[in-house]
């Protein structure tokens, strides 16, 4: 008789028979639970793929959308942050089309 140390073709492996529910996308080194944002990131970096633009550009387009209480309760920053946020995404733009049409009109002249 013959003991094999590898498991049979299409068994489950032991860490997935240990945690019942839902299957995780990026399962983490503990059982049951996801693999941390810094973990990710690493591996994303590796690859030659940059998260903090497409972070802060998810940023932007929800503070732009949310008031800062909801988008601070949501990502967990600092309700400062949250506020330095959203001034930033809902900048008024006013002064900065007038400027830009004066400049326009100064170059047909």
């Amino acid at each position: 008789m013959r003991i094999s140390a590898s498991p049979l073709p299409g068994s489950p492996s032991l860490s997935a028979q240990a945690t019942p529910g839902p299957r995780l996308l990026f399962p983490g080194l503990v059982p049951g639970k996801p693999t941390s944002t810094h973990a990710m990131t690493q591996k994303l970096n590796r690859h030659g793929i940059s998260v903090r633009a497409a972070h802060n550009s998810a940023l932007t387009a929800l503070a732009a959308d949310l008031p800062s209480p909801i988008l601070a309760d949501l990502t967990g920053m600092h309700r400062h942050t949250a506020i330095r946020w959203v001034t930033y995404a809902r900048r008024d733009w006013a002064e900065y089309l007038a400027a830009r049409a004066e400049d326009q009109q100064e170059g047909r002249r």
